[in-house]
């Protein structure tokens, strides 16, 4: 039988793209976010995340949270934090152990260590955000090992990097909102993400928890992904360098 996959925050750019492959996958796909757009083709339920009840009611007969919603700028100040990122991942977490999800998959962010200079790549243990928003992240890290512990979810937290689908990569790659090295090493294919999602659903019972850098096979890294590669198994595809060169 198919697995039902709910996807928080997926009109944005990366659920796009995940919504997409993880349908061509064979995945039952379902949608939420605060307004559905015109043409949108997923089943879609209009969820405020940080409404615990409607969150609940959103997840009911689901089998895989992703959780993408959020305020995704690094920037981002408190307040404008507090709502999507602290209480919206308090209640995705719980709407999901409430609902008898087994499986939630959150989107951190590479802002949980990049606060910390390093000419080696970062590992998955480090905590040293460089943000607030880095903080809340975080702190939805914290929330799945407590989930994983005390209610026994399954919870995959992926550090993503700049995340892009690969057929737009090489333009916007070749001039990036931020320094153009950095782009390059945080660069994160949405096709490969797409690949770490699957892994997390299909993970075997026995792995209860993980936090795991997310980024493609870039020739330079900001991020370790050795954890990814022999945890989950995970085999990127994409390297920023080579997109820029090829």
């Amino acid at each position: 039988m198919k697995k039902k996959v709910m996807i928080t925050g997926a009109t944005g750019d990366v659920g796009k793209s995940l919504c997409e492959i993880l349908e061509d996958l064979g995945y039952d796909i379902l949608t939420s976010s605060r307004s559905k757009p015109a043409g949108w083709k997923y089943p879609f339920t209009p969820v405020d995340i940080t409404n615990l009840d409607v969150f609940k009611e959103s997840l009911k007969e689901v089998d895989v949270l992703v959780h993408l919603a959020g305020q995704r700028e690094p920037d981002a100040g408190f307040e404008d934090l507090v709502g999507p990122n602290i209480r919206g991942a308090y209640n995705a977490f719980e709407a999901a152990h409430c609902a008898g999800i087994q499986t939630v998959i959150f989107a951190s962010s590479v802002n949980v260590s990049n606060g910390q200079d390093s000419q080696e790549p970062l590992s998955d243990e480090l905590v040293n955000p460089s943000s607030l928003y880095g903080s809340t992240k975080a702190f939805g890290e914290a929330l799945a090992k407590f989930y994983s512990e005390k209610h026994g979810l399954a919870c995959f937290c992926f550090r993503m990097g700049w995340t892009l689908p690969f057929a737009e990569s090489k333009k916007l790659l070749s001039n990036p909102p931020m320094d153009s090295l950095y782009a390059k090493k945080v660069f994160l294919s949405a096709e490969d993400f797409t690949q770490l999602v699957q892994l997390a659903i299909e993970a075997p019972k026995n792995l209860k928890f993980g936090v795991f850098n997310a980024l493609s096979d870039n020739r330079e890294k900001l991020l370790d992904i050795s954890k990814a590669q022999s945890v989950l198994g995970y085999k990127p595809e994409h390297d920023s360098f080579a997109i820029l060169e090829s």
